[in-house]
């Protein structure tokens, strides 16, 4: 069906895809050797350049019911000392990636203390990191030093020291502030945590916090919603992000839910999901936000510079630490979630280098970093010929063509810009860009994933024509209700 047969057409795809995060290429292998398989693979003896730099604590509490990150549960009085052993390891891996030259002589942009639970950790561990990260890098005078973490962690002496810490922004998963949907998805912390330690924060002077917000949660509604929205905004943060709850395979909330226990989330396409979504944006736009990027809002100022740095600048990124994906030269690296495994390996002298792709063409370079660029909403043709010496039109001007004839692009002088049907259908937009030989990847599902890798990689063992349809075909009839385990993913 075409633009000029079709009469009935509410839709540019067949279906919607739903992702909360994109990694790009998500095909993994299994690989082994660690040190001696990166210094035969990447000149780690090359002058350095920037790099983010991210650093992975796997620790949490409790385990949220339907999380799809790797955790390990760590209980408050640590009989085992694991925290301290685990720190130790971070240490030496830190110092050991900062005795080469490719990262001894180059500059962070940005850091990242993400998990897990970053937050989890004593305040005599956080002061350890980051004291050693500045020891070992050079960090630019500018860099943002984002710690992620849950209000329950937060006593006063751990307020006190990253007040005054060269920890500079602090990125804490509220959810929500109602206690009944605190209980609901098994958020370990209580409802007034959140207000009582940003309050605390912005009473000694440090105003950099941003929020993540869910919404469409088991038994939420919209006057819930607005609750939460209402309570934002007597907060006074600089930056939130909100993110459709999502019910991932084999989790605890996936279980109640298939035995009844539990209301599954309504619709994405529905119309309360859509008028949730609809009020997080007025609120935002009345309280002096800006949606920059996906989902995220922020006042002036106040960007995401992790983002910036990772995806629209697009530089190397370092991520130490079990369940962590590292990319530069080419490759992405991961190193697997076992933390044992991490710290044996660590204390033998090595690296866990766990899984790894294929090196990238230049070709898929490009697409890498379009990928993710248009989280942004945009490509500027400038950047991306500077950054890499041929012309964005060019490159792609078969997919630009069926974006521009379903009017969910639009091509200035100087930028292609998403038009508002583009961002409704954002992800499916990104996913223009992939690489033929990524589709029907199903091998994929048996190479080692985790996090949100797995549900990347879930994406592309479908055809393209699952969440694309023909290229041939403009126009679809209205999209299914959306698949439970895949759209939702």
């Amino acid at each position: 069906m075409t633009l000029t047969e079709h009469e009935e057409r509410t839709d540019p795809y067949p279906r919607k895809c739903y992702l909360p995060f994109i990694l790009y290429p998500p095909g993994m292998h299994r690989t082994t050797g660690g040190k001696e398989w990166l210094e035969s693979h990447i000149d780690m003896h090359q002058d350095g350049g920037d790099f983010v730099l991210y650093i992975g604590v796997p620790f949490c509490r409790t385990r949220c019911k339907s999380c799809p990150y790797f955790a390990s549960l760590l209980p408050e009085n640590d009989s085992r000392g694991r925290e301290e052993r685990y720190v130790d390891a971070l240490v030496r891996d830190l110092r050991h990636w900062a005795s080469y030259r490719k990262f001894g002589t180059g500059r962070i942009r940005t850091i990242f203390i993400g998990g897990g639970t970053g937050s989890i950790l004593r305040t005599s561990s956080l002061r350890r990191l980051v004291d050693t990260v500045h020891e070992l890098f050079e960090v630019a005078d500018d860099a943002e030093f984002t710690l992620e973490g849950n209000a329950r962690d937060f006593d006063d002496e751990k307020i006190e020291y990253v007040a005054q810490s060269k920890i500079n922004r602090l990125s804490l998963g509220v959810q929500s502030f109602q206690p009944e949907i605190l209980g609901v998805i098994g958020s370990p912390h209580a409802a007034e945590d959140s207000a009582r330690v940003i309050r605390a924060f912005q009473a000694r002077g440090f105003r950099n916090i941003q929020l993540d917000l869910m919404y469409n949660m088991p038994g939420h509604t919209l006057d819930i919603w607005k609750r939460d929205l209402e309570t934002l905004a007597t907060l006074d943060v600089p930056h939130f992000t909100i993110y459709l709850y999502r019910i991932h395979r084999d989790t605890i909330q996936d279980k109640l839910i298939s035995r009844g226990r539990l209301s599954a989330p309504k619709d994405p396409e529905g119309p309360m999901v859509k008028a949730m979504y609809r009020e997080a944006v007025e609120i935002a736009e009345q309280m002096g936000y800006t949606m920059y990027m996906v989902d995220h809002f922020c006042k002036p100022g106040y960007e995401n510079m992790y983002n910036h740095w990772n995806w629209k600048v697009y530089i190397d990124t370092l991520a130490v630490g079990p369940g962590s994906y590292s990319y530069f030269d080419g490759y992405r690296l991961g190193t697997e979630t076992d933390v044992e495994k991490y710290i044996d390996a660590v204390e033998g002298g090595d690296f866990l280098i766990s899984t790894i792709t294929d090196e990238l063409s230049p070709r898929v370079e490009r697409e890498r970093y379009v990928v993710f660029a248009l989280l942004y909403y945009e490509i500027e043709y400038s950047f991306y010929r500077d950054k890499f010496g041929t012309s964005f039109l060019e490159d792609f001007a078969d997919e630009l063509a069926r974006l521009e004839r379903k009017g969910l692009v639009e091509l200035t002088d100087d930028r292609m810009r998403l038009t508002q049907l583009g961002l409704i259908w954002h992800t499916n937009v990104i996913l223009e860009f992939f690489n033929p030989s990524f589709w029907n990847d199903s091998d994929s599902l048996n190479e080692p994933n985790w996090s949100l890798n797995g549900v990347m990689v879930e994406v592309g063992a479908h055809s393209r024509e699952y969440w694309l349809g023909d290229r041939g075909v403009t126009f679809f009839p209205a999209a299914p209700d959306a698949d439970p385990t895949l759209a939702t993913a």
